[in-house]
């Protein structure tokens, strides 16, 4: 576990906003068109499941978002995993990608 490259939101960010094809100025935008909003929540659902770091900090990191926000967005991206097997296979290579 340790031997694996630490996890970061910064990192995080960068690998979704290059997956999903936006720019990584859009993650931490206000901007809310689906298009960047969705990956938007992806980052911060993989923030909460893969990094240590709190709601709060992680709010921070998405432009000053609060904590409910991230809470929304990742309740909201675990259902689209559950029904998306695509998409759970998009993130899933984003995930082995960031512990290479």
């Amino acid at each position: 576990e340790e031997a694996s490259r630490q996890v970061t939101i910064d990192g995080i960010q960068r690998a979704v906003a290059e997956t999903f094809d936006v720019r990584l100025a859009d993650m931490i935008s206000r901007r809310r068109p689906a298009s960047i909003a969705f990956p938007r929540q992806i980052a911060m659902y993989l923030s909460r499941t893969m990094t240590h770091n709190s709601l709060m900090e992680i709010g921070e990191s998405f432009g000053g978002r609060d904590h409910g926000t991230v809470i929304h967005a990742v309740k909201k991206v675990s259902m689209e995993l559950i029904k998306q097997p695509g998409l759970k296979e998009r993130v899933e290579r984003i995930e082995t990608q960031l512990r290479r």
